[in-house]
């Protein structure tokens, strides 16, 4: 048996952490499986990193933000590996270059396009435990790279569809994937199963998840299973093809769960979708839930993203409104965006809450309803009461 184990940056946030996980992987270990791990940096490291890059210089460099921040995984790697060794378990740490983890050239988001395991596989077949740096690869023009959000959780799957694991498990700071998130919704639940579509929906929508890695666990058939790092039963979430998501009945419900996303902007233009699409086609700007009339295009934009359309419409004279701080609240489950029921429980709430509803997308898998932020906990707590049951 192989398994590919991802560790977050709270589970290596202090030597501490990082003895008690080097136990869990030892214990794995003896039990006779084959052992890959992907270390994330540690704690808020990448965070210091880049405040570091930020009061040394005025405009940092991609590739040499990349040189930089590639340091922190190797430094939790290392650390790991020593851990290991001292516990009497053989290990050896790989960056992402060592490992044969081949990107596109695009520094801070770039993309995998080939791994060759060669040392991995040799490493695994000496009976080590591979320990490597998640986050980062090397370009075919020998550049060190990083993978951008959620990178790590990207690179442990994007390894185990080509180890061919056996499981790929995602160890966090949380039990699993829940009905909603936590902190906004307290009646939330872990959910036992999940399959691809669902899951990677409601990451797209806000979840505590990464969306590219679970589009990559779908293309592969990889079987994903998201626990906490700290627990020992290691119950969590399994994320797989629907017909393994439905495995267990009992917990096996229509409705997936409710999801949040604040931090946006809501953008109204005045133009043509063509003249829009045209202005906006070089930004790589992750636009949402965009909808169009004749003669105006309305959409929501992350905040940190805002400035850079403004100068746009600017420089071309376009008419155009914004509102802050709106948040999309979205309903992920089968069949949801064609229950009419749904929509009027929706709309009572609203009207009785006097809650504007600036935007309604629905899809095959989700309603989304963007509403102002103020409004985000008390929408939420409503529809996971009424779906969620």
């Amino acid at each position: 048996m192989l398994v590919v184990q991802k560790y977050g940056g709270s589970s290596l946030a202090t030597p501490k952490h990082i003895q008690n996980a080097a136990k869990r992987i030892a214990d794995l270990r003896k039990s006779g499986a084959g052992v890959v791990v992907v270390a994330s940096a540690m704690g808020h490291m990448t965070d210091h990193l880049l405040k570091l890059a930020s009061k040394t210089v005025v405009s940092p460099q991609p590739r040499e933000v990349d040189m930089l921040l590639t340091a922190g995984e190797r430094i939790s790697m290392s650390l790991l590996s020593m851990a290991l060794q001292e516990l009497g378990v053989p290990a050896i740490s790989f960056t992402g270059s060592q490992s044969g983890i081949i990107t596109t050239n695009d520094h801070r988001d770039a993309k995998i396009i080939d791994i060759r395991p060669h040392r991995i596989l040799e490493e695994l077949g000496s009976g080590k435990v591979v320990i490597i740096a998640g986050f980062q690869g090397v370009s075919e023009k020998k550049e060190i790279t990083t993978l951008g959000r959620g990178g790590s959780d990207t690179t442990a799957v994007a390894l185990a569809a080509v180890l061919k694991a056996d499981r790929c498990e995602i160890l966090t700071d949380v039990d699993g994937l829940y009905s909603a998130d936590p902190r906004v919704v307290p009646e939330a639940r872990i959910l036992t199963s999940i399959d691809y579509d669902s899951a990677l929906e409601m990451a797209s929508l806000g979840a505590k998840m990464q969306a590219r890695s679970i589009e990559l666990a779908k293309k592969y058939n990889v079987d994903v299973r998201i626990a906490s790092s700290q627990s020992n039963n290691f119950l969590g979430t399994q994320v797989a093809s629907q017909d393994k998501s439905k495995s267990n009945a009992i917990e096996r419900v229509k409705v997936s769960g409710v999801a949040t996303k604040a931090g946006f902007h809501l953008v109204k233009v005045k133009t043509s979708f063509q003249n829009f699409l045209s202005s906006v086609n070089d930004l790589s700007l992750p636009l949402r839930f965009v909808t169009q009339t004749t003669s105006e295009v309305t959409f929501l934009c992350e905040k940190e993203k805002i400035a850079t359309l403004r100068e746009v419409f600017k420089s071309q004279k376009m008419s155009f409104a914004e509102e802050e701080n709106v948040v999309a609240v979205s309903v992920v489950g089968e069949g949801l965006a064609q229950s009419n029921q749904l929509f009027h429980q929706v709309l009572d709430f609203m009207r009785r809450e006097k809650v504007d509803c600036l935007m309604t997308v629905t899809n095959s898998v989700s309603a989304t309803f963007v509403v102002n932020s103020q409004f985000k906990e008390s929408l939420a707590n409503f529809l996971h009461q009424q779906v969620c049951r």
